[in-house]
């Protein structure tokens, strides 16, 4: 005969506290993990990051670069011909120059403190700014090649002295490579020849993540590193590469924090600069600290 004390719980509640902690240890191991962002060499973009929320005047900032010589940020309108002159420490607009009509301005470079921007079609405009603040622009041409074409990226390379420009969208490119095409300021102009490409297939297999076509939104070398850093804003990605656009490295870039990454650019030291367009509110420009 068994005996049944009254002071033990009952089998239905036995039954009902094993089903709770098994539910308990289900959901703690079902938890979706999280992700694990990894950084460039020198950074930790999950730390050592500051953010600056730019004048609504910068909303659609498409292009961004840092001129050493004068020490201060250089940045462009997307849809306008305005160049805007940033405070190296508060990113406050200290001058703005009207430069010309409206068209698709995607980027900016500094070559000894002069600046020129990329229009989408492969056109590259000087920027000239005399001592009294007047503005004239110069149109250098544009990149004769075959089919349609759509720039986003711009850049300085003091190895090659010329200006780089990246296809987002290339016919030439047939969506497997990512065309660099140099102008070269003080001698020969255009090259219709590729400088380099970088190879997409290699690109996504040194992804992190299933990611869309790279798609350059803004580049820049970093002086330390001797690297490219490529953006592409479609895919929230930041590639590394060598200076002739052999892909090293891939990684992601937090949605959360870069919402549309369209400008690049690398101080001496190697601090990181990256401006994202305002997509509900102000565009932001994003510090990421070097550490050797």
């Amino acid at each position: 005969m068994i005996n049944v004390n009254k002071n033990s719980p009952s089998l239905p509640f036995l039954n009902f506290l094993v089903m709770v902690i098994a539910l308990m240890f289900l959901s703690l191991h079902c938890r979706p993990k999280k992700k694990l962002y990894k950084s460039p060499p020198g950074y930790d973009f999950s730390k050592m990051m500051e953010t600056t929320k730019l004048d609504m005047k910068l909303k659609e900032i498409s292009g961004l670069a840092w001129d050493p010589t004068l020490n201060q940020f250089l940045a462009i309108h997307d849809e306008r011909g305005d160049l805007f002159i940033l405070d190296k420490e508060t990113k406050a607009i200290r001058q703005a120059f009207d430069f010309g009509e409206k068209k698709d301005f995607e980027d900016v470079a500094v070559v000894n403190s002069v600046p020129y921007v990329l229009v989408s079609d492969g056109t590259i405009i000087k920027i000239n700014i005399d001592s009294s603040g007047s503005v004239s622009t110069t149109e250098l041409g544009t990149i004769p090649i075959q089919g349609a074409r759509d720039f986003e990226s711009l850049f300085y390379d003091p190895f090659r002295k010329a200006l780089i420009m990246l296809c987002k969208n290339c016919d030439v490119d047939n969506k497997k490579k990512v065309s660099a095409f140099a102008f070269y300021i003080d001698s020969v102009g255009f090259d219709t020849k590729p400088v380099f490409q970088i190879d997409v297939e290699t690109a996504d297999s040194l992804s992190p993540e299933n990611k869309s076509r790279i798609e350059p939104s803004g580049a820049a070398i970093h002086p330390i590193q001797r690297k490219l850093y490529v953006l592409s804003s479609a895919s929230n990605q930041l590639l590394v590469t060598d200076l002739d656009g052999k892909v090293e490295q891939v990684f992601i870039l937090i949605k959360g924090v870069f919402k549309q990454p369209e400008g690049i650019c690398i101080k001496q030291n190697g601090d990181l600069y990256i401006s994202n367009e305002g997509v509900t509110g102000k565009a932001t420009l994003i510090k990421c600290t070097y550490r050797r």
